[in-house]
């Protein structure tokens, strides 16, 4: 990435010092050919008034783009993007034409200085003009070759995960024809071995039906993740102590499928399983500003015996990385996946937050 950044600072100086440097070359070939065709005129020519208006174009440019990085102009509507590019070519001429005409050069014997500066007001608004919209079109071209480039990655994980899935799923109807015959031999009297099988064919469902739509509703993925819980409830007893405090306004925000389920089902199996005592699985949700903040916090272990676990991004495992990945092609830069722990008394607590901008489901 760093051989990136340096290519693309060299690539701008290059461009500015071969852009203005063509200016003052060209300009300088135009004056001696009018000294040549008039000789007269040699005398009353001034030759560093184009090679200073130039180098006042170099440096006025390159602090327009420091104005335009620093403003982030690109990420503005179009109406914002128009008025700020008239307002800077309009500044940076009148002080470039200044410049030229009052400070580098006097006038012909035969132009008054307002001529001269009408002149020279034309010629930089020109050049600045040209500079800045070759330097939105290339900036505009590269968000749309990243756009295009971040669609087809996010077209290629969703069709290796649907490859994936194919690859490892059953036949549904022989499987949930085989769920119900399984149901049917349990006698009646064992109500929760029943309600176990209804609650993993339904989990099964869910999860064979996840590749036919990006996004669903937090209801719809909470009420997958309860129903999984309910089995893990029935395997540890009252030793699993799960808690929901949901904010009702995010229930309908959009969310990857199977997204929360694989947060918990973690939390189970790295955190509840390890412990003897009473476990509590405590899930989140609101809404902070534009986004959704979703949380799972569940008893974990030290690693290696520290109070919390290892700085590197290797620690967060692969499951979490795959999450991370996740909301990044669906929802774009502006997600966060991130795993901390702390000593809670004598146990250490997990806390797993998901952040991503809120979408709603229609």
């Amino acid at each position: 990435m760093a051989a990136s950044f340096l290519q693309t600072q060299w690539a701008y100086w290059l461009c500015q010092l071969g852009g203005w440097g063509g200016v003052a070359a060209l300009g300088w070939m135009m004056d001696s050919l009018q000294r040549l065709s008039t000789p007269s005129l040699s005398s009353a020519q001034d030759h560093f008034f184009l090679p200073l208006t130039c180098i006042a174009g170099f440096a006025v440019t390159d602090l327009l783009r420091r104005i335009i990085k620093g403003g982030r102009w690109l990420e503005l509507s179009p109406s914002k993007i128009i008025l700020r590019y008239a307002a800077a070519l309009l500044t940076s001429s009148l002080f470039l034409s200044f410049c030229g005409t009052f400070l580098f050069a006097s006038p012909p014997a035969r132009e008054t200085r307002m001529e001269t500066f009408t002149v020279a007001l034309l010629a930089n608004s020109s050049l600045v003009g040209a500079w800045m919209a070759i330097y939105f079109l290339l900036h505009f071209y590269e968000a749309f070759h990243h756009a295009r480039e971040e669609r087809a990655l996010l077209k290629e994980a969703y069709m290796a995960s649907q490859l994936e899935a194919l690859s490892l799923q059953l036949n549904p109807h022989f499987l949930f024809n085989a769920l119900n015959t399984i149901r049917a031999l349990i006698p009646a009297s064992s109500k929760e071995a029943r309600e176990a099988v209804t609650k993993l064919a339904e989990t099964l469902r869910a999860t064979l039906s996840s590749g036919e739509v990006p996004l669903i509703s937090l209801r719809q993925e909470l009420q997958v993740v309860r129903d999984y819980l309910s089995i893990e409830k029935l395997r540890f007893g009252e030793h699993l102590v799960i808690v929901e405090e949901i904010d009702p306004d995010t229930l309908d925000a959009a969310i990857p499928p199977l997204l929360l389920l694989t947060i918990v089902e973690n939390a189970i199996k790295h955190g509840v399983q390890h412990h003897d005592e009473n476990a509590v699985l405590t899930i989140r949700s609101r809404i902070e500003g534009e986004e959704i903040a979703l949380s799972v916090c569940s008893p974990g272990t030290p690693h290696d015996g520290e109070k919390s676990p290892p700085s590197s991004s290797d620690s967060l495992g692969i499951g979490l990385r795959n999450v991370r990945e996740r909301l990044r092609l669906l929802f774009g830069e502006q997600t966060a996946a991130t795993l901390a722990s702390e000593l809670s008394g004598e146990i250490m607590m997990t806390h797993c937050q998901l952040r991503f901008p809120k979408r709603v489901i229609s």
